[in-house]
């Protein structure tokens, strides 16, 4: 995400931005996460995410990233606001789901993601915002390929996974 890498060090990113970066723990966070909101001329860049709990030191790697900034795309330019059906017609089917053991976050994958590392946030069980027409709910993880007309991606989040961040 911009200058922003998994795997740099909380300092390493801090010494690239400079004095035109805020640092702003937000804790708690989401449920089992606090994180470090990245801000510049006053708008929330992205953020930092980390267990709840365990604050994260200038040393420590930075393993998870989060955006709702419409400002960081893709390469087929997909991001925050992006409308579901234009992510589908970049990266393929789109399949949703949502697990109510994580606070019924919903997320789309795509036939043709365009890394691993990467997940697309929708909506949230909790707060009716949901994207996808989902028959009734059978369990804790729910999935489908419909969704409404309207919907769009909330947040993108990059993480370690199929790489080592080395803490």
């Amino acid at each position: 995400m911009g200058p922003a890498k998994v795997g740099m060090t909380v300092g390493e990113l801090k010494k690239q931005l400079g004095a035109n970066a805020e640092f702003k723990v937000m804790s708690p966070y989401i449920v089992d996460f606090d994180a470090i909101a990245v801000s510049q001329n006053g708008k929330v860049q992205y953020y930092i995410l980390y267990p709840a709990a365990k604050p994260l030191t200038d040393s420590d790697k930075i393993e998870y990233l989060l955006t709702e900034n419409p400002a960081y795309r893709t390469e087929k330019g997909v991001g925050s606001g992006t409308p579901l059906k234009q992510a589908e017609a970049a990266y393929g089917d789109a399949t949703l789901s949502y697990n109510t053991a994580i606070e019924g976050r919903e997320y789309v994958s795509f036939a043709n993601e365009p890394a691993k590392n990467i997940a697309f946030r929708l909506g949230s069980f909790g707060d009716n915002s949901l994207v996808g027409v989902y028959p009734s709910a059978s369990g804790e993880f729910n999935q489908t390929k419909q969704y409404k007309d309207d919907g769009i991606i909330r947040a993108v989040r990059v993480d370690c996974q199929g790489q080592s961040c080395g803490n």
